[in-house]
């Protein structure tokens, strides 16, 4: 669907057509006797077992701040072997390496390890896991109008107490450099964490399920958002079944990671400008 079309149907129609709509299509498509090398049962299971070990790890590893403090600390003793001025420079940054140290473990559980899983057990591309930017720009408006109210709640919730608790991410701001610097490994993660649950796990069970695949889907990507405002944890409920229809349709995640990365640099921003940080770098 294109701007124009979109301008055409209006709101409610342009909802119903790329949510609605698209059930009865993803379930003729995804269906099917085998992913890869395997059937259709053994993808289901082998995605679920996938997925568990990865969030089990993702909880008690890379969410442990003593491992992701050691993970910093080796990174910073590994360059002074090298550098000692570097080495300095690093641990003068020590609390950016150890929220870039999570975003490494997420990388590693929601990107490395089912990439491998898609190349070796079903011999498969990640392209076939929805990695192809197809149809990117056709289908931006669409996203951008998704976006929309997202954008419009992030302000209203800017200065809620919940809201400034928890944003931004990162909370030790020096300069613009390493703020910027943040938040690209901030971006890398949502990229990564698409992958996980609007490619791997979509495509890997989609073949078994159809379109139900996304409402398995939606299950733990909600649990991942226990602790944050309740506004956001119940938003991911409809982000997940929004995004998780529109993945499968289109068969490509990246408009999924713009509108997340858009929405994390957004909550992150306003929550800066709503505490006047951004006026003292």
């Amino acid at each position: 669907m294109d701007l124009a079309q979109a301008r055409q149907l209006g709101l409610i129609g342009t909802l119903h057509a790329i949510i609605v709509e698209p059930w009865a299509r993803i379930d003729v498509a995804a269906k099917g006797p085998r992913v890869g090398r395997l059937s259709a049962r053994e993808a289901a299971f082998v995605t679920v077992v996938t997925v568990a070990l990865m969030l089990t790890v993702l909880r008690f590893v890379v969410m442990d701040r003593g491992i992701q403090a050691g993970f910093a600390s080796m990174v910073c003793e590994g360059v002074g072997l090298f550098s000692a001025r570097a080495k300095l420079v690093l641990y003068d940054h020590h609390r950016l390496l150890v929220n870039c140290s999570w975003v490494v473990g997420c990388v590693a559980c929601y990107l490395v390890v089912p990439a491998v899983v898609v190349r070796v057990i079903f011999g498969m591309t990640l392209g076939d896991f929805y990695l192809t930017p197809r149809n990117y720009l056709r289908h931006l408006p669409v996203y951008g109008l998704l976006f929309l109210p997202v954008g419009i709640l992030i302000i209203f919730f800017a200065g809620s107490p919940d809201f400034a608790a928890q944003y931004p991410f990162y909370k030790d701001q020096r300069a613009w450099t390493d703020l910027l610097v943040w938040e690209a490994f901030y971006g890398v993660q949502f990229f990564a964490l698409e992958f996980f649950f609007r490619g791997f796990l979509l495509r890997g069970l989609a073949a078994e399920l159809g379109s139900m695949a996304v409402l398995v889907m939606v299950i733990p990507y909600c649990m991942i958002h226990f602790g944050k405002p309740l506004p956001e944890c119940l938003g991911s409920i409809i982000a997940g079944l929004v995004l998780g229809v529109l993945a499968m349709d289109t068969k490509s995640i990246w408009g999924g990671v713009t509108i997340h990365v858009a929405v994390a640099w957004g909550m992150d921003f306003a929550a800066l400008g709503q505490k006047g940080i951004l006026e003292r770098l």
